[in-house]
């Protein structure tokens, strides 16, 4: 029973039914066999683990650190729900947790980044999400929100005014998934500051199972998250960053 529920959820859920209709596409299709066998072969193997691990690895693993004493922990945001009881998402979560944990131990100002466009900004919903958490624990952090960026480049630009404007030495923790910290280390550094990089939100699972091979979402995330990363670093070398 359970080796047929594994079959199932494989095979007949996504992304497995696509690379199944897909393959089949390219057996009994006139034309295009040569596309619709590429695309099956291209989405199996976004979609298994050993490729997704393959592709995350590189982008959580190997940055360094400045010598330096941190005169803030910055915290990139990553997504909110408004209609959840606590409104980061999943893996803005980790971050905003993460950087309070970060905040206490060190003394240091939590100093979060991230405005988005819908009307409540990203800021305003982890603002709420501190004081429920610091409430709680009845630990006291000193906080202050950027609440206009919409990307990266834009999150590493603002709070670097919002440095200037406090008085703040641009030496930080910083704290964002791991796929992530490449860029956006890249990216703060490209606006003077300095880093000591904190990543939650590993992806790289080296955990291989007889069901490794075979086509799940959880796999086809991880390379997403990943090819958007490096399509991300390309964006940098051409803007000359």
């Amino acid at each position: 029973m359970y080796v047929m529920s594994k079959l199932f959820t494989y095979i007949f859920l996504p992304p497995g039914i696509f690379v199944i209709i897909l393959f089949l596409a390219a057996i009994f299709a006139k034309k295009a066999k040569f596309v619709f066998f590429t695309a099956s072969l291209l989405l199996w193997a976004l979609s298994n683990q050993f490729i997704a691990n393959l592709l995350i690895y590189p982008l959580e693993h190997g940055y360094r650190h400045d010598s330096i004493k941190p005169s803030a922990v910055v915290v990139l945001g990553g997504g909110t729900n408004s209609f959840d009881v606590l409104k980061a998402s999943k893996d803005a979560f980790k971050r905003e947790v993460y950087g309070i944990i970060l905040s206490k131990k060190h003394n240091l100002p939590f100093i979060f980044s991230g405005g988005g466009i819908k009307k409540i900004s990203e800021a305003q919903n982890v603002k709420k999400d501190l004081e429920l958490i610091t409430s709680v624990c009845n630990c006291k952090i000193k906080s202050f929100f950027e609440t206009e960026s919409l990307d990266t480049y834009e999150n590493a630009k603002f709070t670097a005014e919002l440095f200037d404007k406090l008085g703040l030495a641009k030496k930080i923790f910083l704290v964002t998934n791991a796929y992530h910290m490449k860029r956006s280390i890249e990216l703060f550094k490209h606006f003077g500051f300095k880093i000591i990089p904190k990543p939650v939100g590993y992806y790289y699972n080296p955990s291989y199972t007889v069901w490794s091979i075979l086509p799940n979402f959880g796999a086809f995330e991880t390379s997403y998250k990943a090819v958007h990363e490096y399509f991300g670093l390309l964006s940098l070398k051409i803007r000359g960053i």
